[in-house]
């Protein structure tokens, strides 16, 4: 049992425990499109 070495230097991600970035865009752009589209003149 001698790999502690192995696993460590893999996850060099600065994850904060948040969200992904991909909902993370949709939260952004998400109420963006709704406002473009209620702001939108008929």
């Amino acid at each position: 049992m001698t790999y502690p070495a192995y696993h460590a230097p893999t996850r060099k991600q600065p994850r904060r425990g948040g969200p992904s970035l991909v909902s993370l865009t949709l939260l952004i752009t998400a109420p963006a499109v709704l406002a473009v589209a209620a702001l939108r003149p008929r």
